[in-house]
Formats: C-alpha cells, sequence, structure tokens
C-alpha cells in the first residue's frame, strides 16, 4: 500500500510545540556552522587572492612568509637583470624590493591593539601590485615620512583617515590616502617609502621580498629562476615562488584552524540537535501508536510506515535548513578582522557565504533529520498491531 505521506506532514502542523523546538535546533545548529565555515572563507580568500598569478616572489630558501625572509640589496640586483624579468612601457623593469615589520596600533572599537603589517614600497610597487588602486587622497611623496592605508585597515583603526598620523616608536608618520586593492590581504597593510623604511628602522639594505613581474610563462621563469639559482652560488641564499600561490599557501594554516574548531563545535552541537530530533520523533510515535495500530490494521506495511517517519523527520531537519540559512545570510558581506598565524599580523575580511556552504549546510541538517528519525521509526514499524491498540 501506498506511503501515508500526507498524514506525517499535517503531523508536525498539529505537533506545533515539539515541532518547533526541534526545527528550532536544528536551525540553530545550520546557522553555526555557516557562519564558521563563512568566518574561514572570507579569511581565505582575502589572503589567497592577495598577489598576481604574473608575479614571482622571491624570499630567504626555507622562509614561509615574508617577515622571516632576508634578502640583500646585492642579490636581488642580480636577479633584476635576467632577461625574466619584465619590462614596462617606460623601459624600466617592472621589479620591487619590498621590506615589512609590524608595528603595534590600537583598534578603532576600543577592544585592544593589533599588530599591522608596515610595507616599505618602491615607485615600482604599483606596477608589480596591479590590484592596488588609490581610492582616496594621493600617492606618497618618494623620500617623505608618508604613508598610505588599506582600505579594510582604515575602517578598524583609530584615526586612521586622510590628514591623520600615527607615531611608531619614534617615528611620525602622515596619512596621505587610502587604497584598495579588490578586498585582499594588501588592504590590511599600511605602505610607505621602502628606501625611507630601511634607514628608518635600520635594515642596511636588507629587505624581506623581491617581486616581479614574469617576461612570458611565469612558471617557465621561476623554474628559470630556480635552475639559476642553484648554479649560482651568490643567489643560494634564495628561493623563488609564484605569488599567488605564496599568498594561496598562506591563508591555509589560519582557514584550516578556523574549519577544525568549527567543525567540532558544530558536531558538538549537532549531537544535541540529533537528540533534540530523535526525542521529538520519539515523543510522536509514543503519542500515536493508535493511530499507528489503524494503519497496520488498514494494510499499510511496517515499512511504509518506516518511511512515512523518517519522512516527517526530514521534513523538520528541511524547515531548520532553510530558517537556518536564511538567519545565516544576516552575516554575509559583515566586516571583522583576526590574526593571521602564518605572519602574525591582523588581516580584516568578510564573513563570506557561499552557495556551496549553503548546500553543505543543508546536508548537514538532513543527516540530522536522519539520524534522529532513524530509531524512532524503526521502533514505530515495528509495533504490533495489538500492541498498538491497546489503551493506556
Amino acid at each position: 500500500m501506498a506511503i501515508p505521506l500526507t498524514y506525517s506532514y499535517r503531523s508536525i502542523a498539529i505537533r506545533k510545540g515539539s515541532s518547533a523546538m526541534a526545527v528550532f535546533g536544528i536551525a540553530l545548529v545550520v546557522v553555526v556552522f555557516v557562519v564558521l565555515l563563512a568566518l574561514a572563507e572570507g579569511f581565505r580568500r582575502a589572503v589567497a587572492t592577495s598577489g598576481s598569478p604574473r608575479n614571482v616572489i622571491v624570499l630567504r630558501k626555507g622562509a614561509d612568509a615574508e617577515m622571516q625572509s632576508q634578502v640583500r640589496r646585492e642579490v636581488a640586483r642580480i636577479i633584476e637583470e635576467m632577461p625574466i624579468v619584465a619590462t614596462g612601457a617606460d623601459g624600466a623593469k617592472v621589479f620591487s624590493l619590498e621590506c615589512l615589520t609590524l608595528i603595534n596600533l590600537p583598534r578603532k572599537d576600543g577592544s585592544g591593539d593589533s599588530y599591522i603589517n608596515l610595507r616599505g614600497a618602491s615607485p615600482r610597487s604599483l606596477d608589480v601590485h596591479e590590484e592596488v588602486r588609490l581610492r582616496e587622497g594621493r600617492w606618497i611623496a618618494w623620500g617623505t615620512n608618508q604613508v598610505v592605508v588599506g582600505a579594510a585597515l582604515a575602517r578598524r583603526l583609530e584615526g586612521f583617515g586622510i590628514g591623520g598620523e600615527f607615531v611608531s616608536g619614534r617615528h611620525r608618520f602622515e596619512i596621505v590616502g587610502i587604497f584598495e586593492a579588490g578586498g585582499n590581504s594588501f588592504e590590511s597593510e599600511i605602505w610607505m617609502d621602502g628606501t625611507i623604511f630601511v634607514s628608518t628602522f635600520n635594515r642596511k639594505d636588507v629587505y624581506q621580498s623581491a617581486i616581479f613581474r614574469a617576461n612570458g610563462d611565469p612558471e617557465a621563469a621561476r623554474s628559470t629562476l630556480e635552475q639559476t639559482i642553484a648554479d649560482d652560488p651568490r643567489l643560494q641564499s634564495v628561493q623563488a615562488l609564484n605569488e599567488k600561490e605564496y599568498y594561496r599557501k598562506q591563508s591555509e594554516l589560519m582557514a584550516s584552524v578556523i574549519t577544525i574548531l568549527g567543525g567540532i563545535l558544530t558536531f558538538i552541537m549537532a549531537i544535541g540537535g540529533v537528540v533534540g530530533a530523535m526525542n521529538t520523533m520519539y515523543a510522536a510515535v509514543a503519542q500515536r501508536k493508535r493511530e499507528i495500530g489503524c494503519m497496520l490494521s488498514m494494510g499499510f506495511s511496517p515499512e511504509s510506515l518506516w518511511v512515512a517517519f523518517i519522512v516527517e523527520s526530514l521534513c523538520l531537519a528541511s524547515i531548520g535548513a532553510v530558517i537556518g540559512c536564511a538567519a545565516s545570510m544576516i552575516f554575509d558581506g559583515m566586516k571583522t578582522g583576526t590574526t593571521n598565524w602564518a605572519t602574525f599580523s591582523e588581516t580584516a575580511f568578510e564573513f563570506t557565504v557561499t552557495p556551496n556552504i549553503l548546500l553543505i549546510a543543508s546536508f548537514l541538517a538532513l543527516a540530522m533529520g536522519f539520524i534522529g528519525g532513524f530509531l524512532p521509526a524503526l521502533h514505530a514499524s515495528r509495533l504490533k498491531v495489538v500492541e498498538a491498540l491497546r489503551r493506556a
């Protein structure tokens, strides 16, 4: 005989209280799961989208991040003269020596201080980092203590508008512009003249990285440089990486940590959601024993009853999934920031809810509904007609 699905749908509406509790529990798990994955995805996108696939970055051999790296000027000059480095319209090499340090600055909301990347740039930096665009004000005057601030950082730090200034140690810097970079991690940095940076922070011609636009295929340029590094004793202290791949690897650690911690928290909450759904379905079976007995006596098979109760549980889970996904969209685009464990500096980013995250969350809700309804449905299908019809 056909499965009594109509009966299952109507039962949800009749038992509003217990159904609502099960739906709420599943929806809460979905919201937490989506928000944590959106947090990891937003961070990953902010960092992984930095850089250009056409660029090659040179770091100290063994260094995983610019902050750990040292590249001497004489080494960089040898690489700059190689034919693998592209030439700009003005005939100059698209090559930038850059340095980096961490400075401590107060947040706008008063919640404490943040470690911020202060980058020493060169006049060719805008050619190398083509995604960087000035949004307000003007670019720095080379040879001065002027700086430009990333748009994401300007939102999070106190007094970081154009015309403001900040002090780091004995040095005072004037903010003359705000730049954007498509939402990537460069927007969480402050840029200044690299030459002034070297003298201010006493770097003695030691930089953190050398970045250049490849002349032709970037992978071929990187391989050629790696071969040259292996053959030339003067270059054996450095390594060459594709810039896009370098930033992608930087994003993996923190994104993985957020995902793992989110998975653990979601698993714990999911157990509660499953128990809630199971209690709801067991209560439904207990309250409907006589109804189940009537359906069995009418010719409905135990298998059809099992499917009916599973469908009822899945319906509750589906409603919870829809409510949870809809509620989690409130967080989409919300701006926040966290410490990047690869660089130990703060990275500002946005929560990013993707269709894939919503799809995974929906499958999680359905899995909770199935697991929560399995045993109660099995119990209902195994009831004997006489036992089910017996009055309490």
